[in-house]
């Protein structure tokens, strides 16, 4: 059964229906807050507050991808959280855009690491990045949006879109790169 199919189900009263969308996307949005705020307890609590909004407009949805309008309401939930707060500095250098083409980070990445390390790794150089690169990158990865979708949520053209996911990705993959050289020297040490 699609998203869509599931939301005019529950928009009917089901309650399976509901349970069915929240294993559907509950998962990739608990993710996509986490990593966004490094707090389990406020990605929960930002989880269920998008099916209440969900539920509350239910009639505002009638055609077009249900995955699309249920992380348009996560992204915004998102920046109304960072707003609330103060900011905090982000450590940049100011890289260059232009990443070297003849490596491949994420496959050497992949080939060095076990996965912890990864989460581990991620979860240190993620916080590092703009907000605007961590919605991003939320987005589609950890949301599974496709670059059509990611530029409807974000309310930008395809070409922005895929961009920004471009630009993000070159950021995280420096971060981590630098990363992993201080993992190095403490295995060496």
């Amino acid at each position: 059964m699609t998203p869509e199919e599931l939301w005019r189900e529950a928009t009917r009263g089901s309650q399976s229906a509901w349970e069915k969308l929240y294993a559907m996307f509950g998962g990739r949005l608990y993710q996509f807050f986490l990593k966004n705020t490094s707090r389990p307890e406020l990605a929960m609590d930002k989880t269920q507050e998008v099916f209440e909004r969900l539920f509350r407009h239910r009639e505002a949805f009638h055609t077009g991808s249900l995955k699309t309008w249920i992380f348009h309401i996560a992204r915004n939930l998102l920046i109304d959280e960072w707003r609330r707060r103060p900011r905090q500095e982000v450590l940049a250098d100011n890289p260059p855009e232009v990443a070297d083409p003849s490596v491949r980070v994420e496959d050497w990445v992949v080939q060095k690491l076990d996965r912890e390390q990864m989460i581990r790794l991620l979860d240190t150089c993620l916080p590092q990045l703009s907000e605007d690169d961590r919605v991003v990158i939320g987005l589609s990865y950890l949301g599974g949006l496709s670059f059509p979708e990611l530029a409807k949520v974000m309310e930008i053209p395809l070409g922005t879109a895929k961009t920004r996911v471009r630009q993000a990705r070159l950021r995280l993959d420096r971060l981590l790169m630098a990363g992993l050289g201080r993992e190095g020297e403490k295995e060496v040490a």
